[in-house]
């Protein structure tokens, strides 16, 4: 087999390694350029975006500021409601001329259900903007809105704004400001200008809307852009972007964005003309390297295969195979013959030093290694064919290179063996090592290598470190420590020792002698060989006692005989901590009373020990109104007075605790009647009835009271503290600041009313509740104007149950809110099944408080109106006077809300609160509702007439209708009616029934529907 030159395989493999180098670095370059102008069109697309959400965002809100100012302008109202509308006309073309609407293309109003829009325009062709402001669209925020004209599709967005009367929070209009977005918008050429763009389209639903300039052309790459979600596309004419954006709660708009960009072409041409210089190179390359290696490497394989044959032998070398290049066969023949001379020589050498278990190491005067054994290669994490070459600061950190270049120099400067330490992190972790240091010497005497051995001494060290961190923490530790000897001789003892006794360590043999004496069973332990542990009490040299936890432990035997430990821990602070958690664990924090559990305890004790007592369970009235308006501090302060007063009002044998909160518990020893227990329950409310001076204010809280004895009313602690619980609410039921003592009537009544709610909270789900309707009248008596639903209860197990007694039970366990849901579910169904048969009429449901501050509410208002189809205006929701007017500034924003959605409002109960004038007509209501406690003495009762006569006239000068409730005779009706009441409601015309009935009434046309 002929054999090949190696210099004409080298040439081959070096072309094909150029080329193949060019050509992944060419194409790896055009990519990467490539994807990094694709990198760099999306970051300035991100960076458009936010530009053009930015300009949107201002110009439009700039336009919704500028409507908002228009449709509060009081001229506007005064024109509107004087029906001016050559004036309401004028001021719309002034809101259009006026700079800061330049961007609105037409404003139009409409009144409140009355006539058509008036509006003014600028737009061509007049689009049919009467047509367009009957579409629906949300009220104050910008909407889209599409049309035709002509044939021809528009695009516009849409502002629309109630425009309130100020003084009633009516709405008497709508104000509606248009945007056309079709052929020349102000946005496009903005933007055209904002970004410098050759060309920016605006597209909606893939119809193009407008262009820049005008008419330009789309091209292949902005109509594919225009159907996909592709944030940038790059094309020969430049980078087209394509962004969205949005106007309030309009649809999504789209922004075609052609910017100038080059770099795809000139990246193709630099491409290009790299891939032709690579070649040309590559060719240049490959003609100068097969003339240097035909130069070259031949000459120098010749001199290597002469120097290796000249070497002279010793021992049998192995024959030498061969290879494929001549020029290699050669050099082996050479080195194989060389090799079996010095291999005799190098193993002997080479066992030393390999299976030593120190660190070996040989390295020139630069520092590079020349020899390393495995030990060393190991602990530097590599082998020794890795180390040997490199120079010592590419194999060891910096300190410790630094540290060996420094003790090479002292070696090569004192001629002289060396030793010095060094840490390595090895992969048995940081050891440390002592390291001798040698000169090597080359036959002339000069130190030409320098040789190494380093011992491993991080035992040796850890040992060492132990016992001084041993001293240390014997000597340092706040734990008296004291070894004795079988003499109980205290042979060491440390400082904390010595602190504690208050004694020299010279004394430490005499104290412990003392400590044994009085404490016996350690020096047994002691004697025994035992372990033991106790608390004592170590006595000081001032005659102290600390309370310590003494350890006694045998140590390990020595040559020196048996050793003891006795340990000392001063527990003083844990003896605080004890007390500190005992007292947290039977009294309360704020008042330092005893805690309920003590409390339970103590009256335990009582009873077994057959005492009479009596349970006195407190409760302070109003208190929650002093932390709502104080704040809990105060609170805090009044709950401190209070318990001191209680303290006050018993003797010290009796016990006063907390239970949480303002409730209190008393349990008063030798009393078993009830006159006495009744006498101390008044001085208790007595003495808490007087004013609290808390600093800041002056404030006053009353206490209601129930009580329970011992064996009369439970012989159990359990039993008394809940029957005096049930009575003091019993005492709150009856007008607070009273004490009631408990009976068995009481508790009948509290598990009739746990039965009720548990059984009002099944109604529901058993198809136990049903709404009935209660007529309403107009003050003539003849026709029906509307209805006002009322919730029934029938249940299988307690009857007919009155809306007196199931209604504040709902109120107080929060079913409220369910059931009024309920009913307004109901309500809207039932008047959309009038409305259906031709009966439209009103139905008013009533709020309770609880659903006023409900967070869902307008959604379900909206909800019940939808899904039974039923107009807002046939909706009239009735709110409690009291409570809208304690919280006027909470629920206000509220009924707004509802009254923009077209519901109508009333009030309930009127007169029975106090209702402020000014914030009466504020409120946005049609209706009052006068209580029928009013209507008890009239006529006959001249100050009830007058008080009546003054409500019904002050409610029509507020704009407000009048109803009046509980009508029973014709002789009220007749009173009313003089007095200009409008509608009224009671058992004279019509008691509550079941929507069967009232539907049969309304077939025969007994109804009038009120506009």
């Amino acid at each position: 087999m002929g054999t090949w030159r190696f210099s004409r395989w080298l040439l081959l493999l070096l072309l094909a390694l150029l080329t193949a180098v060019a050509v992944t670095l060419l194409g790896t370059a055009y990519v990467g350029a490539r994807e990094a102008l694709r990198g760099s069109a999306d970051q300035w697309h991100a960076q458009h975006q936010r530009i053009l959400d930015r300009m949107i965002s201002v110009r439009f809100e700039d336009l919704s500021r500028y409507v908002h100012a228009l449709a509060e302008t009081p001229a506007l109202l005064e024109a509107l409601e004087a029906g001016d509308d050559a004036r309401l006309v004028a001021m719309l073309e002034r809101g259009l001329a006026d700079a800061r609407g330049e961007h609105l293309d037409a404003l139009k109003i409409e009144r409140q259900g009355v006539g058509e829009p008036i509006g003014a325009s600028r737009l061509a062709p007049a689009l049919p903007l009467a047509a367009l402001s009957h579409a629906a669209t949300p009220v104050e925020t910008w909407a889209s809105l599409e049309t035709r004209w002509e044939g021809v599709p528009y695009s516009l967005l849409r502002l629309t704004l109630p425009i309130l009367e100020p003084s009633l929070g009516r709405v008497v209009g709508r104000l509606s400001a248009y945007v056309l977005l079709d052929d020349g918008v102000w946005i496009t050429d903005e933007l055209h200008r904002l970004f410098g763009a050759r060309a920016t389209l605006l597209y909606h639903d893939r119809r193009l809307l407008d262009a820049r300039p005008s008419g330009a052309p789309t091209t292949a790459s902005a109509v594919a852009m225009s159907a996909t979600q592709q944030p940038a596309a790059l094309s020969a004419e430049g980078t087209w972007h394509a962004h969205r954006f949005r106007v309030g709660g309009s649809d999504a708009y789209r922004v075609g964005l052609l910017l100038p960009d080059d770099g795809l072409l000139a990246l193709r041409d630099s491409f290009i003309r790299a891939l032709l210089f690579a070649a040309l190179l590559v060719a240049a390359v490959g003609v100068g390297l097969m003339l240097l290696l035909r130069r070259l490497t031949m000459r120098s394989l010749d001199e290597l295969v002469r120097y290796a044959e000249a070497v002279p032998e010793s021992g049998t070398p192995m024959p030498f195979r061969g290879g494929r290049f001549e020029e290699f066969n050669r050099v082996g023949q050479a080195f194989e013959a060389m090799l079996q001379r010095i291999r005799e020589r190098d193993k002997y050498l080479d066992g030393i030093i390999q299976h030593a278990p120190d660190l070996i190491f040989v390295r020139d005067l630069e520092g590079r290694y020349e020899l390393v054994n495995e030990r060393y290669a190991w602990a530097l994490h590599a082998t020794p064919a890795t180390v040997v070459g490199k120079c010592v600061t590419d194999c060891l950190d910096a300190a410790t290179s630094a540290r060996a270049r420094e003790t090479d120099r002292r070696l090569i400067a004192t001629d002289a063996p060396i030793k010095h330490h060094m840490t390595l992190v090895t992969p048995e972790g940081v050891r440390h090592y002592q390291v001798t240091k040698f000169p090597i010497r080359d036959d002339r005497g000069r130190i030409y290598l320098i040789g190494g051995v380093a011992a491993d001494v991080t035992d040796l060290r850890h040992t060492q470190e132990q016992l001084l961190l041993s001293q240390q923490v014997f000597a340092e530790t706040g734990v008296a420590i004291v070894v004795l000897d079988a003499q109980r001789r205290a042979l060491l003892s440390n400082r904390a020792f010595a602190e504690m006794s208050g004694r020299p360590p010279v004394r430490a043999s005499i104290v412990i002698r003392e400590f044994l004496q009085r404490y016996p069973e350690a020096e047994r332990a002691l004697a025994d060989g035992e372990r033991w542990q106790g608390q004592c009490e170590f006595e000081r040299a001032d005659g102290a006692r600390l309370p310590v936890l003494v350890s006694a432990a045998p140590l390990p035997s020595g040559e020196e005989g048996r050793r003891q430990m006795l340990l000392f821990s001063d527990i003083s602070s844990l003896k605080v901590a004890e007390q500190r958690l005992e007292r947290l664990a039977w009294y309360d924090a704020l008042t330092g009373l005893a805690n309920r559990s003590l409390f339970t305890l103590e009256l335990d004790e009582a009873l077994q020990e057959e005492v009479s007592v009596a349970v006195l369970f407190i409760d302070l009235d109003r208190f929650k109104d002093v932390n709502d308006r104080y704040g809990h501090s105060i609170g805090d302060e009044l709950l401190r007075q209070a318990a001191k007063r209680l303290c006050s009002c018993v003797q010290a044998r009796d016990t006063v605790a907390r239970f949480g909160g303002d409730e209190f518990s008393v349990l008063v020893r030798g009393i078993s009647q009830e006159g006495a227990a009744r006498a101390i329950a008044q001085r208790i409310i007595g003495a808490l009835s007087a004013p609290y001076e808390l600093g800041v204010a002056r404030c006053f809280s009353n206490a209601s009271v129930g009580i329970t004895l011992a064996g009369r009313h439970g012989h159990t602690s359990e039993m008394l503290i809940r029957n005096a619980d049930q009575a003091m609410y019993e005492a709150k039921a009856q007008g607070r600041q009273q004490a009631v003592l408990f009976e068995t009537a009481i508790d009948e009544r509290h598990q009739q009313r746990l039965r009720l709610e548990t059984g009002l909270r099944q109604a529901r789900l058993n198809g136990e509740l049903r709404v009935h309707y209660q007529p309403r009248f107009d003050i003539a008596g003849r026709r029906m104007v509307g209805a006002e639903a009322l919730l029934r209860w029938h249940s299988p197990l307690h009857g007919e149950v009155s809306p007196g007694v199931f209604i504040p039970l709902a109120e107080h366990s929060e079913l409220i809110v369910e059931l009024g849901h309920f009913v307004l579910v109901e309500a809207c169904r039932e008047a959309a099944t009038w409305a259906a048969s031709g009966s439209a009429m009103p139905v008013s449901v009533n709020l309770s408080p609880r659903q006023l501050h409900a967070a869902e509410l307008i959604r379900d208002i909206h909800d019940a109106l939808q899904d039974a189809g039923l107009p807002p205006r046939l909706l009239e929701l009735e709110l409690t006077e009291t409570h809208v007017m304690d919280n006027i500034d909470r629920v206000l924003p509220v009924l707004h809300q509802i009254r923009a959605m077209g519901v109508r409002l009333a009030i309930d109960d009127f007169g029975t609160g106090y209702s402020s004038l000014t914030y009466l007509k504020r409120l946005p209501v049609e209706l009052l509702k006068i209580d029928r406690c009013f209507l008890a003495d009239v006529p006959g009762d001249e100050d009830d007439e007058t008080l009546l006569t003054a409500i019904i006239d002050m409610a029509h000068a507020l704009g407000f209708r009048v109803l009046a409730e509980g009508v029973e005779t014709e002789a009220q009706r007749r009173f009313l009616a003089q007095r200009g009441c409008d509608e009224l409601q009671g058992f004279l015309l019509g008691r509550p029934q079941a929507p069967e009935r009232l539907r049969e009434a309304l077939g025969g046309g007994d109804f009038a529907p009120r506009s």
